[in-house]
């Protein structure tokens, strides 16, 4: 079973809530856009708006004309890059591992042990 499709990281700018979706089609325009993750996780680390409008549209499957680009990135820069950029950050960090457990994985795993540990 595969493990690929767990959930979304949610972005919030002003009042917008944007679901970044792991899927293979988000991380294919990533990777056309920036060539690959770790140049992305990069440009995105430098606080840069293009790179994170980039990524928002890649991860929710968004296709921006250019008023719609213009519109996110006064979004972005009313929220302030630096409260937009960690979430992306974290976004781009799963992508590198899909099959990574979810939060929800974790915590259930955790649950579980600690349960075992009593007697």
């Amino acid at each position: 079973m595969s493990k690929t499709d767990h959930g979304a990281t949610d972005v919030t700018i002003g009042a917008e809530v944007y679901s970044l979706a792991f899927t293979l089609k988000a991380v294919k325009n990533i990777e056309r856009r920036f060539g690959g993750i770790s140049p992305a996780l990069q440009e995105v680390q430098k606080l840069s708006l293009g790179a994170a409008v980039a990524i928002i549209a890649a991860g929710a499957g968004l296709t921006l004309k250019p008023k719609e680009v213009e519109a996110l990135e006064e979004e972005i820069y009313q929220a302030g890059i630096g409260e937009v950029t960690p979430p992306l950050i974290q976004y781009l960090l799963a992508l590198l591992n899909p099959a990574a457990k979810t939060e929800e994985e974790l915590a259930k795993d955790a649950e579980e042990g600690a349960g075992k540990g009593k007697k």
